[in-house]
Formats: structure tokens, C-alpha cells, sequence
């Protein structure tokens, strides 16, 4: 798809004017968003490509949808979606949530997909991986986010289910921070990948191995860095899943 078509089909969907080359998304989680940069990485690897995506989030560490949505670690989640006229606005909830509490990420996921549908922003739900120590999550964890999006007629963003392929097919690519749960920074660039992918509606080949930004001061800020052989392999992995673009649904 176009980036052009895209754009105005994104317009129609969301039933907002946006600005040209122009997309607003709140990441609403946890640590899992935040170590290393994840929106910042996903608006750089768009910025490479021509297209500008504001990415801000809500974030605090081990928390869930249910302390998002009661304000609980000093969250203001509902009032950011509420008042940020967002164009997306991607849901991550905490990796054990499915296993867990499957009651309270049906619960809550639900309630937060209604309230981003009602501030005129379309929800992305944001799988996440399983523990390193036990690939077995996976299934689990998947059947959470896709059930959930399901019933809703919501994306689904299937990171861990890319990082779950990449530990078969390249176990030498350290994925995981030394606590065996959150993300390296290979790991958050392969999740870009993926939420760049579905967020712009391109193929990821070709992003450059090394991401990095402008600091205030004009000194180069990297977010990442790796070799352009592995960079080259997560790109041909996400692209193999032939994500398609949400839609508002």
C-alpha cells in the first residue's frame, strides 16, 4: 500500500482530519514499552521512511490494565486517551496478565477498548512475549490478545509470536535483558519492526541498523545499535508474517 493511499484511508477510518504525513499514538503499558525507547524507536524507523509518528506514552513499571484504569502508581491513562486526540492508541498489558488474570485482562482490556473507541482513536492490542526461561507461554498468552481481539474487532499487534520464531530460527540473537524478561535492545528493535509495520502499512526491509535522534544539544542520540546482518534478519522475519495494516474495526 501506499504511503499516500494509507494515509487517506486513516483519515476516513478514524473520522478526523490529520495533519499531512502525520500519525498520533499513545502507548499505554509497561516496562515492556519503555525499556529502550520503544515508541521513540517506531517513530525514528517511520521518520527513515518519510512519515511522522508522534509517539508519546503512559507507563509504569509491573502495571496492568486494571491499575491503569484505577490511576493506581500514578497513572492517568483514561485521562490522556480521553483528552490526547490520538490516532492509536496500542494496549500492553502485563506479560503474566493472561496466564495470571484472565478474568481482569478481559475485563479491563474491554473496558479500555471502548473508552479509546470513544475518544475517536482506534485500540492495537500489543501481545506480548513469553519468559525466556519457558517458551511454553506463548500459546497462552496468544490466545489471551487473540480472543480478546476477536470479540472486540481489534488488531492485533503479534510481537511475541515474531519473537517466538526468531528464538527458533536464531537462538544466538539475544533477545532478552540478562533478567530474562524484558527486552534488550535487539528485542525492542525487533518489536519496532513489527508495530512499524503495522502502524505505517510498509515492509520493514531496509531500515537502517542503527537508530538514533537528535538530542537538544544537536549531539546524535542512538537508541540502537547492531550489526546489519541481524538488523537484515528481524526485518525479513516480521516481513514474513505479511502484516497487514489495522484497521478500525
Amino acid at each position: 500500500m501506499s504511503r499516500l493511499l494509507f494515509l487517506f484511508i486513516l483519515s476516513c477510518l478514524s473520522g478526523s482530519a490529520m495533519a499531512q504525513d502525520s500519525l498520533r499514538v499513545l502507548f499505554v503499558g509497561n516496562s515492556y514499552t519503555y525499556f529502550w525507547n520503544l515508541p521513540q524507536t517506531v517513530s525514528t524507523m517511520a521518520e527513515n521512511r518519510g512519515v511522522t509518528i508522534v509517539a508519546r506514552k503512559s507507563t509504569a513499571g509491573g502495571s496492568t490494565w486494571k491499575q491503569h484504569w484505577k490511576g493506581e502508581k500514578e497513572l492517568k491513562s483514561r485521562k490522556i486517551i480521553a483528552q490526547g486526540n490520538w490516532d492509536v492508541v496500542v494496549l500492553q498489558n502485563h506479560s503474566m496478565s493472561t496466564i495470571n488474570n484472565p478474568g481482569d485482562f478481559a475485563d479491563y482490556g474491554e473496558k479500555f477498548i471502548d473508552l479509546v473507541r470513544e475518544s475517536g482513536a482506534i485500540p492495537i492490542l500489543y501481545m506480548t512475549w513469553a519468559r525466556e526461561f519457558n517458551p511454553l507461554m506463548q500459546k497462552a498468552i496468544s490466545e489471551g490478545y487473540k480472543t480478546l481481539g476477536k470479540e472486540h474487532q481489534v488488531y492485533v499487534a503479534p510481537v511475541g509470536e515474531v519473537w517466538a520464531k526468531a528464538r527458533t530460527l536464531r537462538p544466538d540473537i539475544r533477545l532478552f535483558d540478562p533478567d530474562s524478561s524484558h527486552p534488550s535492545t535487539i528485542g525492542t528493535y525487533l518489536t519496532a519492526c513489527v508495530f512499524f509495520t503495522v502502524l505505517t502499512g510498509e515492509k520493514s526491509n531496509g531500515l537502517p541498523e542503527r537508530i538514533s535522534t537528535i538530542d537538544k544539544n544537536g549531539e546524535e542520540l542512538f537508541y540502537s545499535m547492531m550489526s546489519k546482518e541481524d538488523a537484515t534478519f528481524m526485518q525479513e522475519l516480521t516481513d514474513s508474517f505479511e502484516l497487514e495494516r489495522y484497521n478500525a474495526k
